[in-house]
């Protein structure tokens, strides 16, 4: 249990299990596809045996919801590894192979990029004075700006990149957001750490929607988050700040939105799936869509077992989904923007 800054108790193991609950319910379109079912099952174990003030280092954190740099060197083998190439070379320096396998090198090519591609004239956006919180105790948090109190992990770059992307498109700077998947809530702690008039939803399924919940809760207290225990029951969702609403009342979100964003998440789910939810958010009246998922889609699923999908959803059959409900492709971007095996994809209906 933990107590808000308003002094109401908030019992997040409470709200996990009434989530659980109405997502046995709900129609079936809006539970976990075949692929996060292990992860539903592994984060669940995670927030009953663990503090959810160490979420970002949980077991399956780095599998489900937090991507990190490198390949897991710890300071101790990168030390051993550093014995072992002195003699190779000595001309190498501790400094450069620990920045070269602790992931920062990675982390600084990432920030230097969003820096380079970011059009500030279309929408002023500070950079380089906000970071990642330490809530949550990240694996990973690196400082490149020569301040102590300023630093990134990759979940935070990730979505610099994508609004880099964004950026470049938008007339005016956008202020209302909604996300399906929105992990732990990165997003949001973007958008309100520079804008706390800015509106964002975050739709998501248990358990990640009460860490999303805490954490930005944890950041900003109660008077800008609507948790998901205070959300109505029956009716329109009105949101004017921050708000974490299962996924299966989307249709009752109100909109319209400047930016609807999925990040690697619509890659996870079966086309039916996809199809409904790209229905419903361009019921929203959103304008802009942001979407970075997979070129060749997810694994396929080994003789029907969970994890992997049944059949694979790629970025472009997403963007085909949106350009059939009014939304016009205007760009996308790979390398050198980002370097993985998703695209970045920015639509917009007029």
């Amino acid at each position: 249990m933990r107590i808000s800054e308003r002094g109401r108790p908030i019992d997040w193991a409470g709200i996990t299990d009434r989530l659980i609950a109405g997502m046995e319910t709900c129609d079936p379109i809006y539970r976990p596809t075949n692929f996060w079912v292990p992860g539903m099952r592994q984060l669940s174990a995670n927030l009953h045996a663990r503090e959810l003030d160490s979420f970002k280092s949980w077991p399956g954190a780095s599998t489900w919801f937090y991507p990190v740099y490198g390949a897991g060197f710890s300071n101790a083998t990168i030390k051993a590894t550093y014995g072992f190439v002195e003699t190779v070379n000595p001309k190498v320096s501790e400094f450069w192979l620990s920045s070269s396998l602790n992931g920062s090198r990675e982390a600084r090519r990432d920030f230097d990029a969003a820096r380079l591609f970011w059009d500030q004239s279309r929408w002023p956006f500070d950079l380089n004075n906000y970071g990642e919180s330490r809530e949550g105790r990240p694996p990973q948090r690196y400082r490149m700006t020569g301040s102590e109190d300023v630093g990134w992990g990759k979940p935070y770059l990730n979505y610099l990149l994508c609004l880099a992307a964004l950026s470049r498109h938008v007339h005016e700077p956008p202020r209302s957001f909604i996300e399906i998947g929105g992990g732990f809530g990165t997003l949001g702690e973007i958008v309100q750490q520079r804008d706390a008039g800015a509106r964002y939803v975050n739709l998501d399924i248990p358990p990640l929607l009460t860490v999303a919940a805490y954490y930005l809760t944890t950041l900003f207290g109660q008077e800008r988050v609507i948790t998901p225990d205070l959300v109505p029951e029956v009716g329109p969702i009105e949101v004017t700040c921050c708000a974490c609403v299962p996924n299966w009342r989307l249709p009752d979100v109100s909109g319209p939105f400047d930016v609807f964003v999925n990040t690697y998440s619509f890659q996870e789910m079966e086309p039916h799936v996809v199809d409904h939810y790209v229905a419903a958010i361009a019921a929203t009246g959103t304008r802009y869509v942001l979407s970075v998922n997979s070129i060749l889609g997810k694994r396929k699923a080994v003789d029907g077992q969970e994890g992997g999908v049944i059949e694979p959803v790629t970025s472009a059959a997403i963007i085909a989904k949106f350009q059939q409900r009014g939304y016009s492709l205007l760009a996308t971007y790979r390398d050198p923007l980002i370097i993985s095996a998703a695209e970045i994809a920015v639509l917009e209906r007029i």
